[in-house]
Order: C-alpha cells, then structure tokens, then sequence
C-alpha cells in the first residue's frame, strides 16, 4: 500500500453514497455492503484514487461527507458507513489502494442529503480545516451534498475542483467555464446608468450623455448639440422635448425603483391626464374633460395633500370612466392605491420587494416606449436595450434525470414539475409585470422522451399564455464534457435574437433566472449552473437558485438554496451599480441591487439601507428642534457636496429630505415665510420638472401673456452656481436656528465610506 504524501495541499471532499457500497444507482431495496469492489467493479474513491497517482497529483488530507439520517436503501445513516470507510482506510489493510493517517482524514455529518442542510456545515469545517485548496469528487453519491460543498466553497473563497469520478484527469472549475469579463456594460445598459456608460464605453459617450441629461429631464446639451450622422436634427429634437424628457425620467427611473416614492409620480400623473393625444381627446366628453382637468388643477398645487383622494373624487364623478388611456389612469383602483403609497413620504423607507405595478400605467409605458427614439439609437451603434419596465418573464433551468425504477408513472417527476412551476410563479408575481415562465428543460438521449413529458404536463398545468416549455438537448453525459454542454446550453439559450420589448421571445430580455438543481447527470447539472451564471451576466438580471427534496412524508418540495453563485460574477456587478446609484444619492436603488447579491453583500447592503434612511428617516415627535436642524445641516451638506453639478436635482432631493421627515407640512410652510434661503430652495424645487414646472408652463400657456417684470419659467436648470447658494444659505439658517456653526460632514464621511466599500467590492477578483 502507498501512504499518502503529505507535502501537497489539496483536501479530498468525497460525499459518499451508494456506489461507494457497492449498490447499483438508483437502487430501492437493501443489498449487501461492499466497500472494496474488484478490478471490474471498481469503487468510486478507487477511481479518483487511480487517476490522482496517474497525474501525480497528491492530497493533504480526506474529507468524506456522510448524512446522519436513513433515507434510499440503507438501513443504517451513511455516517455509520463513513465511519467504517474511515476505520478501513486508517488500517494497515487500507482501501481502495490506499491508506490515510487518521488525524487526516475527517468525517462531516449532515442532516439530511441537501444543499440547505450541508453549506453550513461545510463552511464551518473549512474553516476550521483552512485547506489552500480543495478537490470535489463529482459524478457519485448525493449531487445535493456536492452541491453544498460547491457552494460553501463559494462562500468561504476557498478554490473548489471538480474531479469527475469516472475520469479524474477531467477536472475542471466552475468558476473556469464563466467570463464576467465585457457584461458590465450589459449591467449598466439593462438599468439605464447613462452616466457610468459613458465613463465605461467612450465610443459612444455622446450620446450615454445625452442620455443622462435626459434622465434628470434636462434638456439643455439635447439643445445644444450639434446634429451629426447618428444623431440627427429629429432625434435631436425629440431629446429637447421636456415632456417626452419628463416621461423618460419617469419611466427609466420606475423600472429601478427611484420614482415610485417622490413627486415625480404625481408629475407624470397630471400631465399625463391634462395632455391627452388628440385621438384621446375626442373620444373623450366635455363634461368628462372638465372633471379631469379640474383634478389636474387640483394635483398642481404644491400646497395640497391628499392626491390619492382627489383621483377617487374625480373617479366617482366621471363614472363610468372613459376608456383612453389616459382617463382609463383616473378609473385604475390598484394606480390609486399606488398613487396613495408612493406619495405619502414614507413608502420608500419600507424594505425593497415585491413591486407589481398597476396595469393603466404599464399600458401608458408601452405606449411610450413604441415611440421613444432612443432603443433605435442605441441600435445603431450595435446594442439593444431592455424594456423600460422589463418583460416580467423568468427563465427556469432544469435538469432532467432517469425514472425511478420503483416509479414507472414518473410520479415524483410529475410533482417535481409542479412545485418548479408553482416556485416560478411566485417569482414572477414579484416583478414589475406579469410575464410568462420560460421552461427551459435539459435532457440525455437517455432522458429526451421523460423531459418531453414534462414539457407537456407544464403546459397543461399552467394557466393558458403563461408558460412556454422547451427540451433542450440531447446534452452528452460524458465526465470530461462539462465545457462543452455549458457552451451548447449558452448557445441554444441565446438562439433567439433581444428586441427590448416588453414582448419578447429572447430569453435575453428576462428578467430573472431560476436555477433548479438535483436532477440530472452531475456533468450536465454542473455545466448548466455555469450556463445559468454566464447567462445571468449576459442578461443583467438576478439568477436564484433552489433544490428538489423530499420531505419526511416522501412528497416533493422545492427549498431556495440562496444566491452564493452570485460571488462568480454578479456580486461585482450589482456592487458597480450600487455605488453609481450611492453617487446620484438613489439610495433606495442602490438598497435595492445589493438584496439581489450573495451574503458577501450582506454587510454592504446593510450599511446602504442606514444610509438612506439616515438621508430620508422621519424624525420621532419627541425629536427636539436642535436635532432636527443638525440633521438637516447634515443632509443638506452631503447634497451640496455630491450634487454639486446637478442643480435640479440637488434642489429638489433638499426639499425632500427636510420636509415632512424633519418638518411637518406647516412647520415648513412656517420656516419658508420666516427664511428667504428657505423659500428660494422650495422656489426651485417647485420650478424642477420632478415637481410643478410642467404644471406652471400648462397653465402659463392658458393664460394672458406675462406682465411686465415677471419672471419668465425656463426648461432648462438653473446654473449650479446658483443651487449651491441656495443649500450653503439654507444650511447656514439651520445653524443659526441651533446656535452652532459647525460644519455636519458625517453624512458627506459615510457617504465616501460607503463608495470606497462598494467600489472594492466592485473589482472583478479575475
């Protein structure tokens, strides 16, 4: 027998399972043990034992993982197999050709034979193991169990090497089959971050420009642009329209989450009602567009509250309510109801999730985006963009193993396909639109008629127009093959060409990926969880993953298995985006993108959900006055400081802050009387298109031309100078109101901590 070197440092992880005693796969009823097989039969440990010697690769140590439970044939927990594989392999007898020292060979006990249960465990004992590097038997014994090691792995950053059983000199990586290399601009194109684009992809930095100015609805550089080949006198044109300008801002910053909780929505809201296409105004009765524009004169005072109420007033006069689509907004119950959330100032401190939006307002979306220029200009120079809101569709990823040989009716496939789709559904009830599942099944040659099966069953389960299912395949089942299938996979996944419409048969254009794992070929498994990561940072959208199971009653559930795979590439990725949402001050945005991260976000994540409540919390009634102006001192000192070159937003993101958070609605009113710098910020906010200037040029419009001396309304944002006047004159009334002069900079502190935090975490560790 040849003892193990020990001059090597990679740790041998085998998860073992009934191959390791000699039992058939899949087998049902109890046989007899044999751990020592022969040269025609040989053991799995013999196998990967053999080809270690025949490429002189050498181990420091073994680790098998062993569950302490009775499930398959056994009639004894595998850990009790374990433990014997253990006493045979520490003895002068050896096993499999080989013996260990026992102070070098560890055995993990696990629940149960899944992921949820065994990642814990693992990562504690690879911590306390500390191996530089490991080696992961593949193609033997529970996948769960691997699958676990895989993952903490992951987590833990220690290098994990798939070693397939049956031909050990094809080890390769996970991580090696994924390039997050050139998706950042996928990323930042899918959220619309027009300013980081410009930074990442100069030869089109004109136009990612133009782009960002339009997103804070200014106007000025589309105006100012000289028209050129790609960027004509009418895209131009259209780019200079406040209106259209106003829209996209809306709509862009909608589909992150940003608009949902600030008078942006109320903006959009009024003029959209009062600005109606000619086709809307006829089908539309004069007593009817009196109550709508009675309701826009309404919602155009900054001084009164309760828009929510006054769209059911108008609603309970109108009815029935026309249906254009523009009065259909006022007759949509769930757009009141949202209407009511999103503008009571409090909304966007509640927890990001579930954010399905009203069907009157995705209807009004898709009605400007079949008409916006810019997914044609982007076109042009060789992209696509994503839909504005999304598709709502969510791709599922599955593998399709063997019938059970104590199954012929395929009753656990059958149930296995039920709980995938009823977990798909719950995903997609979450998103901004309701899309369909794409079921996207993978099979053998072995398995193409068990996976057509399931294909039809989930058509027949689900609603009808909600799910489409496809085989795909037959994939090789070959140890070595793992690059091979995930490249086969990438390619028929992106067979279809992205249209960035919200209708899109490309699978490019989802928007979330669902990764179902535990059946299958392990090759084929492993080469489709790199696929679902790859196509992930292709698609620039969340990928979560979950484990079939069954329970103690033997029926089949579905267990979310976390977002780990996140750490091979999205973690940088989201991170990236974070911080560019941190720097515009989009706080809730930035909250938003890291939940969608792998628990190395989780400290990032929580530092961003303090920030931004500490830029947006409301003050508590028994808050003294001196508090409140310190911390609006503070606040206002960390818009000065990072807003300093976007005057409109600056201004308005001030007012926000301060009122009713720290100031009720007639304690501002109170302080704007009393303080000119106070009314001059307000003054500027209201005259912002996020708040009343499309409404005063509306009424501007209606009325007689202005008197002489009278200030003229501009489109365009007031100089930067001038904003950051109008904050350093506030700031200073705040410290005069508490009787210091002291600069409050530890907002501005934890703001560049913050950066520094996300852009580290942001760095591609390839």
């Amino acid at each position: 027998m040849r003892a193990e070197r020990t001059d090597v440092a990679p740790l041998l992880i085998h998860p073992i399972g009934g191959g390791d005693l000699g039992w058939q796969p899949l087998a049902t009823s109890p046989a007899p043990i044999d751990f020592h097989g022969g040269p025609d039969d040989r053991r799995p440990l013999r196998k990967i034992f053999d080809g270690l010697t025949e490429s002189g690769t050498g181990i420091s140590g073994l680790l098998v993982v062993a569950t302490t439970n009775i499930h398959g044939p056994s009639q004894q927990p595998f850990v009790e197999h374990a433990q014997r594989m253990k006493e045979l392999l520490c003895s002068a007898e050896g096993l499999c050709g080989r013996t260990i020292p026992a102070e070098r060979l560890h055995i993990l006990q696990v629940a149960e034979p899944t992921v949820r249960h065994s990642v814990e465990p693992m990562k504690s004992m690879l911590t306390a193991l500390a191996p530089d590097e490991c080696l992961l038997t593949s193609g033997s014994g529970s996948y769960a169990l691997g699958a676990g090691v895989l993952l903490a792995g992951i987590e833990s950053g220690v290098p994990m090497t798939l070693l397939p059983v049956d031909e050990p000199s094809a080890a390769y990586r996970l991580r090696d089959l994924i390039d997050p290399r050139d998706t950042l601009r996928n990323w930042l194109l899918r959220h619309r971050f027009w300013d980081e684009l410009a930074a990442v992809d100069p030869p089109n930095a004109d136009l990612w420009r133009l782009l960002a100015a339009r997103q804070r609805a200014d106007i000025s550089l589309a105006q100012t642009t000289t028209p050129r080949p790609g960027l004509d006198k009418g895209k131009l044109d259209k780019l200079a329209e406040l209106w259209l300008a106003v829209q996209a801002a809306f709509y862009e910053r909608l589909g992150r989450g940003e608009a949902v909780d600030h008078s942006l929505l109320r903006t959009w809201f009024t003029q959209r009602i009062s600005r109606p296409s000619k086709k809307e105004a006829a089908a539309v009765s004069a007593s009817a567009r009196w109550v709508i524009d009675d309701l826009a004169r309404k919602l155009s005072d900054p001084e009164r509250r309760g828009g929510a109420s006054q769209i059911k007033e108008a609603r309970r006069r109108l009815a029935p309510v026309p249906q254009t689509r523009h009065a259909a907004l006022i007759g949509d119950v769930e757009l009141i109801d949202f209407f009511d959330r999103s503008t009571s100032h409090e909304a966007h401190l509640d927890p990001p999730g579930s954010r399905r939006l009203p069907g009157s307002l995705l209807a009004n979306a898709d009605q400007w985006e079949g008409s916006d220029p810019v997914p044609g200009m982007v076109r042009q120079r060789g992209m696509t963009v994503w839909p504005v809101l999304g598709t709502g569709d969510v791709l599922v990823l599955m593998c399709v193993g063997k019938v059970a040989r104590h199954d012929p009716n395929d009753q656990a496939g059958q149930a296995a396909v039920r709980e995938v789709i009823d977990w798909a559904s719950r995903h997609r009830g979450s998103l901004a639109r309701l899309g369909r599942i794409r079921l996207r099944l993978l099979a053998s040659e072995e398995t193409m008629d068990r996976a057509r099966s399931w294909a039809t069953l989930a058509r027949a389960t689900a609603p009808a127009g909600s799910l489409d299912a496809t085989v795909l395949g037959p994939f090789s089942t070959a140890p070595g093959d793992a690059a091979d299938i995930n490249a086969e996979i990438l390619a028929e996944l992106g067979k279809a060409e992205p249209t960035g419409l919200h209708n899109s048969t490309s699978l490019r254009d989802v928007d979330e990926i669902l990764l179902v794992i535990n059946s299958g070929k392990p090759v084929t498994v492993n080469g489709m969880v790199a696929a679902a990561v790859q196509w992930s940072l292709n698609a620039a959208c969340p990928l979560r993953v979950a484990e079939l199971v069954r329970d103690r009653a033997l029926r089949t559930v579905i267990n979310e298995a976390g977002l780990t795979l996140c750490r091979l590439g999205m973690d940088a990725r989201l991170a990236r985006l974070a911080s560019a949402a941190v720097r515009r001050l989009d706080t809730r945005t930035a909250w938003a993108l890291l939940a969608n991260g792998s628990p190395a976000l989780a400290i990032a994540r929580e530092a961003a959900a303090q920030f931004h409540y500490d830029l947006y919390g409301h003050a508590s009634p028994t808050t003294s006055e001196d508090t409140r102006c310190a911390l609006a001192c503070r606040r206002l000192e960390l818009i000065a400081h990072v807003l300093a070159d976007e005057p409109w937003p600056a201004c308005y993101t001030a007012v926000e802050v301060l009122r009713p958070g720290l100031f009720d609605w007639d304690t501002w009113k109170a302080l704007r009387a009393r303080f000119s710098p106070l009314k001059k910020l307000n003054t500027y906010r209201n005259e912002s298109p996020y708040a009343h200037l499309l409404d005063r040029l509306r009424d501007e419009q209606r009325q007689q031309p202005s008197e002489p001396g009278k200030r003229k309304l501009s489109k365009t944002p007031p100089a930067s100078e001038k904003a950051i006047e109008s904050l350093r004159a506030s700031i200073d009334v705040f410290q005069r109101l508490r009787g210091q002069n002291s600069p409050g900079l530890e907002l501005v502190t934890r703001f560049t901590h913050l950066r520094a935090q996300l852009e580290e975490l942001a760095e591609d560790a390839r």
